[in-house]
């Protein structure tokens, strides 16, 4: 019997530590990690304020998660690295991953809020390839999207893996 692809779902919030996390679940697994900030700062670049960021941050979503879906129909293993924010988008995702017949797996990459502002704030300074220029407002603002994922949500803890 073929073994089940398998989608791991990197959750969590801005500057968690997510596609560090991803990065070494990459190299653990040997899955294909898809990061969708790294395609869009190849596209656009690091400013997230730039007029029609919006309506390519969408289509940059679709496009990532189109080719996770396509790799995972193919029996290749994806890491999807791209927070999930709301638990109505984790729970459609997780039921599109099923519904092609591969298993998913989602990890949570729990971050105080604070260790976060540290992070965010630091990037500034010394932005990289894979970040955006995220202001302290903009990261404010940002929060009251964000949904942590609650107990009746089937999540590991990033930092329990070893």
């Amino acid at each position: 019997m073929k073994r089940k692809p398998i989608v791991y779902i990197i959750c969590g919030f801005i500057g968690a530590g997510k596609t560090t996390f991803a990065k070494k679940l990459e190299e653990k697994t040997g899955a294909v990690k898809i990061t969708k900030d790294e395609w869009s700062i190849r596209l656009i670049g690091n400013d997230p304020t730039i007029n029609g960021y919006e309506d390519w941050d969408h289509k940059i979503i679709g496009l990532s998660r189109d080719f996770a879906f396509y790799l995972a129909e193919k029996g290749i293993d994806v890491i999807m690295d791209e927070g999930f924010w709301a638990k109505e988008e984790r729970e459609e995702l997780k039921r599109r991953i099923h519904a092609i017949g591969a298993e998913a797996i989602m990890y949570y990459v729990d971050t105080p809020i604070e260790t976060i502002r540290e992070r965010v704030v630091g990037r500034n300074s010394n932005i990289t390839k894979e970040s955006f220029k995220i202001s302290r407002e903009m990261l404010d603002n940002y929060l009251k999207y964000w949904q942590a994922p609650s107990e009746d949500e089937d999540y590991i803890l990033a930092s329990e893996v070893k």
